[in-house]
């Protein structure tokens, strides 16, 4: 069973903002399934004195729908590809899915590319792929991974390594970190979170549940006044007796 869900910050209803984050899950063959959540930045982008608002939702759930469908369509055709080869392949199509978009615009400079890179395409993106033979998780920012009720928390120091920084030049790397899980036929679920979430709470998803069902669930626990003072996605996989 595959189940996401998003919640809005408590900071930001109270400033009147989007939720910046996306989460999005899917089932494209038997056996197979992923899940993907992704959080905009919300800083102010701030350059010669003035300060721009972020839109970062925008990126977030742009690049999220795009590697979805990405990983949609290449874990359908054939999921005897190499996890790593496929990786590779969305690495590279999504920077260039940004680049396309941040040249999609005719700017005054190269200053004004990149504050609509900075304001509109900056978020963290982080996944999971589950095959009947591996378990990999994969990211590039913050967020956290879980295995099990096996919580690992991704902790960039609030300067998270966002993809599309290296449409300017800036990021580390050319590539997602990758971690695989071990013994995956002892899976029993995956989730991935945006940094909104908070580990205790993330462990405890280990009742399946659909959508709604997750959705309502977070609902919830966001009305205790300790949690989710930011926005939080999250994707999450547990296994059934059809996988």
């Amino acid at each position: 069973m595959l189940s996401h869900a998003v919640v809005i910050g408590r900071s930001h209803r109270i400033a009147q903002q989007n939720c910046h984050d996306f989460a999005i899950t899917g089932a494209p063959a038997p056996d197979t399934a992923f899940g993907l959540a992704l959080d905009g930045c919300g800083s102010k982008f701030r350059r010669r004195g003035r300060a721009a608002p972020s839109h970062n939702e925008i990126g977030a759930n742009l690049l999220g729908t795009f590697a979805a469908g990405f990983l949609n369509e290449q874990l359908e055709m054939s999921n005897e590809q190499k996890v790593e080869a496929l990786l590779d392949d969305l690495y590279r199509s999504s920077l260039e899915f940004l680049a396309n978009l941040a040249n999609a615009f005719a700017f005054a400079d190269e200053a004004a590319r990149q504050a609509f890179i900075a304001t509109r395409l900056l978020c963290t993106l982080v996944g999971f792929i589950k095959t009947r033979e591996t378990a990999v998780f994969f990211w590039l920012g913050d967020g956290h991974l879980c295995c099990n009720g096996r919580v690992i928390t991704l902790d960039s120091g609030n300067q998270p390594d966002y993809l599309a920084y290296r449409l300017w030049g800036e990021g580390m790397g050319d590539g997602f970190n990758l971690v695989f899980a071990p013994q995956p036929d002892e899976i029993e679920w995956l989730a991935v979170a945006t940094d909104g979430w908070q580990a205790a709470e993330l462990a405890q998803l280990a009742q399946p549940a659909d959508s709604l069902a997750l959705q309502r669930r977070v609902n919830v626990l966001a009305r205790r006044r300790d949690l989710f003072d930011d926005d939080g996605g999250t994707a999450v996989w547990w296994r059934s007796n059809e996988q």
